[in-house]
């Protein structure tokens, strides 16, 4: 079955697939020109370790035909990357919504399991990975890591996991949709089954748009050098396209977290407007 994706793409989360999770799918031929963007847009993602360790499993395979320009390329990004364990990288005492009701809930119910007896780290780890992700997307900045990281995660931890309490977090949060989208996007692009995502209940629609729009290869394409979430404001108003097109996205999101994607805007709007008064 031919893939929906364009090459570059395709081979770019087959890759990664197989960095990350150990699997081996079709990878095709490309120019020397698609090889460098790939090399690149992985760098732009911080996912270069991933990238890396697939090209390592497609050594011997034909189609790999990276120039070996790219190969050093690859170990350049790779000594810039650093090394960041998933219980450093997302702590969710250091997550904060923007909404702040739901902000409250969310510190509410992590402050009511810390004292719990029977608390479960693991569970607030996989809600730590979720929820940097959801204001990830809200603020137009790149989660794709942060979607591998769920997977890694779930794969290598998720029967610790209790989704039954977790299902009543991101109930209490409103967060279960954006949730969903998460496990959408891993079916999507990396092959998990439903049943490896007990929170997913209801699959979200046009998973494939969803995925472009996470893979970002459009905006790359205009802002290929740095990385897609250096810590500037995509709200800033001195940057009125980059603000907008931030806007629009952010809206998409409306009907799967309406409050927070409202308190997202608003907190980007009026941070810029500070810079400027800066």
């Amino acid at each position: 079955m031919p893939s929906p994706y364009d090459v570059l793409t395709t081979n770019f989360l087959n890759l990664l697939r197989g960095g990350a999770f150990d699997e081996s799918k079709p990878i095709s031929i490309m120019s020397d020109y698609k090889w460098a963007q790939l090399v690149l847009l992985a760098h732009w993602h911080g996912v270069t370790p991933f990238l890396a360790k697939g090209i390592e499993r497609y050594h011997f395979d034909d189609n790999l035909n990276i120039p070996e320009e790219q190969i050093e390329k690859v170990k350049e990004h790779l000594q810039a990357s650093p090394s960041v364990g998933i219980s450093d990288l997302y702590v969710i005492s250091r997550v904060h919504l923007h909404n702040k009701d739901l902000n409250k809930r969310l510190q509410h119910l992590v402050s009511q399991e810390y004292g719990d007896l029977e608390r479960s780290y693991e569970t607030l780890q996989l809600l730590a990975i979720l929820l940097s992700n959801v204001v990830q997307m809200l603020e137009g900045k790149s989660c794709l890591k942060g979607l591998i990281d769920l997977g890694r995660y779930l794969r290598k931890e998720g029967d610790k996991v209790d989704f039954v309490k977790l299902e009543r977090w991101l109930t209490e949060t409103r967060m279960v949709k954006m949730c969903e989208l998460q496990g959408t996007l891993l079916i999507e692009g990396f092959g998990f089954s439903q049943s490896e995502l007990p929170f997913v209940i209801q699959l979200s629609s046009n998973a494939r748009r969803w995925m472009k729009r996470v893979l970002m290869v459009e905006h790359f394409s205009r802002h290929p050098k740095g990385s897609s979430n250096e810590s500037h404001n995509r709200f800033a108003l001195s940057s009125p396209g980059i603000a907008w097109r931030t806007i629009l996205n952010t809206l998409s999101f409306r009907r799967l977290a309406p409050g927070e994607t409202i308190s997202t805007i608003c907190h980007g709007v009026m941070r810029g407007l500070a810079e400027i008064d800066e």
